[in-house]
């Protein structure tokens, strides 16, 4: 991502109007990521204000559980209740392999929702509540939240549309790309930095605007194609002016030009890899062509061009420190691979993690074994983290069977052998956890009157770990209406989950809490034995969300809450469009009335 190809001689100078654009250019930039990051300064000073939220969310580690916790979220039981002569559930067709039981469950007691006249909770001091500057700006927020194309936002794409305008300014400014090719050499270079930071997992612009590096891909996937367009512009306006002059041997046959040429495979192979198409169908290709590439790019344009060595040396600096970052945050560990054939995935028990993570974090899991295959062992893929931390089994992923190497993990899993009572212990593997990374930023969920967890399939890892740690919380935690919405495919992926869901609406004795499950598929089996305890229903069809939320948002003033709603959604693309939809069209009035509804989308 620079030029292909600069001037006629290594020691020729740049124009002076080019350098100061391509300089200006950046410092605009940054000005721009400053002011998002000063917008963000007081939500950033509410997260910390709060001791619990100080050190949490950086690096994975162990912890020694000096007492057992206030309660009971351990949900290693869950997957382990297996009989093979009976089932709790009878889908003949659609849970083959099925067979968790459950033993009757006595009714859960009256909640006494213990709250002060302020929604504050009773049991602690106050959290300190920050609200979205969104939250403040009901009408604008409304146009720049709506869904336009691809799942991009008009927000988006207006910042996107700034940014090239910026950039094509800059490139046309007294210019003419085929007789001055000089220009685009330099806009390009300018953007080497800035392509680099934003391709980072430790990224400095998400760390100053309070979100996580998966936010600001799409960021990086314009600068990207814009330094690839410009690349080819820089060399073809060369090309062309050689091969016009009579010189394009001489010009080819200088080593700064081949350099030039060098880094311009770098880009070009660097655009092809990043094609959705490419990545979709050879994931191990776009890796290989971002690693290499990346890396090799730099030396070529600092051989190409000495003038380029500045940003060249600020790329390396942050591509450095990413690595560097990244190294420090990895962990080789043991984990526990289970099968859970109900849902389709597998289970990640890692005992030797338990601390350092957020409601909401991913990592990035690596297995290390030959039972994935050699490609197999070469990829790393996110997962959410579906617990809450400091708990006795430790950290744990659901692993959703969508790909080849998730099926060869649950095929791996399914290998395990059996206990003395014929219970499957798992398979036991060494793995490389790096994390945690992303979640929900500066925005501090138990500081909220109430929460509503949209979710589908496998997504629900992200309400399990931020449900766990609000009922954890207690009366230290403001929410006192949480919903979780809950759709799949087939009913018979509830049966596993039965446990977990009782127990934590049994435990949530500050706040109420529902669990809403929708199955999509028609079952020829029956629900007979199947039994749902208070506060959790099966209902088939797709769920309407926006029923869900007029219920929390009621919930919530009735009780007092003015601290806002929390809506968190993790699933396909065209749930999180829906739930998007639903919270930029609910009444405004009743969103001023709660204290804002603010949408999280994993």
């Amino acid at each position: 991502m620079s030029p292909s190809a600069t001037s006629a001689a290594p020691t020729s100078n740049p124009s002076d109007l080019d350098m100061t654009l391509a300089y200006h250019l950046d410092i605009v930039i940054t000005i721009v990521i400053l002011l998002f990051a000063l917008l963000n300064v007081p939500r950033a000073v509410a997260r910390f204000a709060n001791s619990s939220e100080r050190f949490r969310g950086y690096l994975l580690r162990y912890v020694p559980l000096r007492h057992k916790p206030r309660i009971n979220l351990n949900t290693q039981s869950i997957y382990l209740s297996s009989d093979p002569e009976k089932s709790a559930i009878d889908l003949s067709d659609s849970s083959e392999g099925c067979s968790t039981t459950f033993k009757a469950l006595p009714a859960l007691p009256t909640q006494t929702l213990r709250n002060s006249p302020n929604g504050s909770p009773s049991g602690g001091r106050k959290l300190v509540h920050m609200p979205m500057l969104s939250s403040l700006v009901h009408p604008v927020t409304s146009i720049l939240s709506r869904s336009v194309h691809e799942g991009y936002t008009v927000g988006q794409v207006l910042l996107m549309a700034g940014y090239a305008a910026m950039i094509f300014y800059c490139g046309f400014y007294k210019s003419n790309p085929f007789s001055d090719p000089l220009r685009a050499g330099w806009v390009v270079t300018s953007q080497i930095p800035i392509v680099y930071i934003f391709a980072s997992k430790n990224n400095v612009v998400g760390a100053l605007v309070g979100v996580g590096y998966e936010k600001l891909n799409y960021l990086h996937r314009l600068i990207g194609r814009l330094v690839v367009v410009g690349a080819n512009v820089h060399a073809i306006g060369y090309v062309y002016k050689w091969s016009l002059a009579g010189q394009l041997s001489t010009e080819l046959a200088q080593p700064f030009i081949r350099w030039a040429f060098v880094a311009l495979v770098c880009v070009d192979l660097l655009g092809f890899g990043s094609l959705q198409f490419v990545r979709s169908k050879s994931y191990n290709l776009f890796i290989i062509t971002h690693v290499l590439g990346s890396f090799v790019f730099l030396f070529a344009v600092c051989y190409h061009s000495h003038a380029c060595i500045p940003y060249i040396a600020v790329a390396s600096a942050f591509y450095g420190l990413d690595h560097l970052l990244r190294m420090v945050k990895t962990r080789i560990t043991t984990a526990t691979l289970r099968p859970i054939p109900e849902l389709g995935l597998t289970r990640v028990e890692i005992p030797s993690l338990n601390s350092g993570w957020r409601a909401g974090q991913h990592v990035r899991l690596r297995v290390l074994s030959t039972g994935m295959g050699f490609l197999g062992l070469t990829e790393v893929h996110p997962f959410t983290i579906g617990n809450v931390e400091r708990t006795e089994e430790g950290m744990v992923l659901m692993c959703k069977k969508a790909g080849r190497w998730t099926t060869k993990m649950y095929e791996l899993s399914a290998t395990a052998k059996y206990g003395e009572q014929g219970r499957e212990v798992g398979k036991n593997v060494r793995v490389m956890v790096e994390g945690p990374y992303g979640g929900v930023g500066n925005t501090v969920i138990s500081s909220y009157s109430g929460a509503l967890f949209v979710a589908g399939g496998s997504g629900i890892t992200f309400a399990l770990s931020a449900v766990q740690e609000l009922v954890r919380l207690g009366n230290d935690s403001s929410v006192r209406t949480i919903d979780i919405v809950w759709s799949i495919p087939d009913a018979a992926s509830l049966t596993p989950m039965i446990p977990l869901f009782t127990s934590l609406i049994e435990q949530s004795m500050s706040a109420r809490l529902r669990v809403l499950v929708f199955y999509t598929r028609a079952s020829k089996g029956s629900f007979q034995g199947l039994y749902l305890p208070p506060g959790v229903t099966l209902a088939p069809g797709r769920p309407k969300a926006v029923k869900y939320l007029d219920d929390v948002v009621t919930s919530t003033q009735s009780v007092g809450g003015a601290t806002g709603v929390f809506v968190g959604v993790c699933g396909p693309p065209a749930l999180a469009r829906d739930v998007a939809d639903m919270v930029r069209v609910f009444d405004v009035h009743r969103k001023r009335m709660v204290g804002g509804i603010e949408l999280h989308e994993e």
